[in-house]
């Protein structure tokens, strides 16, 4: 069953915040997932920072060699920067996982507030 993605984009800061809700299990949820990324992306016409919520997300280990290797090219097309927050542990533990797959840095956080703060220092 497909997962969402709830999108918000903060012109002023060029920031999207995104909320996973997603179960990944096999390579069509990794598509749908970075899916519905590439089409919210698309309509920003520019790169961008972004933060999401991972609370939701689960990618399950089978899956995350694909899931890196999309992680990755989204990350390169479409970002300047991203951070990431919640408070979930196996959602953490999974997404470090990916992103040391994928050799991106985690920049996982507690809160959301500190996931901002991050992004304002790479944006200095």
């Amino acid at each position: 069953m497909p997962g969402s993605v709830d999108f918000e984009y903060d012109e002023g800061l060029n920031l999207v915040f995104t909320v996973d809700k997603w179960e990944i299990r096999e390579k069509e949820d990794v598509d749908g997932f970075f899916g519905e990324y590439e089409r919210y992306f698309d309509t920003i016409g520019k790169k961008f920072y972004m933060i999401s919520c991972i609370d939701g997300l689960l990618v399950q280990g089978p899956i995350s060699d694909y899931y890196a290797e999309r992680a990755r090219f989204i990350a390169g097309k479409y970002l300047l920067g991203f951070a990431r927050w919640g408070s979930d542990s196996w959602a953490r533990m999974t997404v470090r996982a990916t992103s040391k797959k994928a050799q991106l840095l985690a920049n996982i956080f507690d809160t959301r507030e500190d996931a901002v703060e991050a992004i304002k220092r790479m944006q200095a």
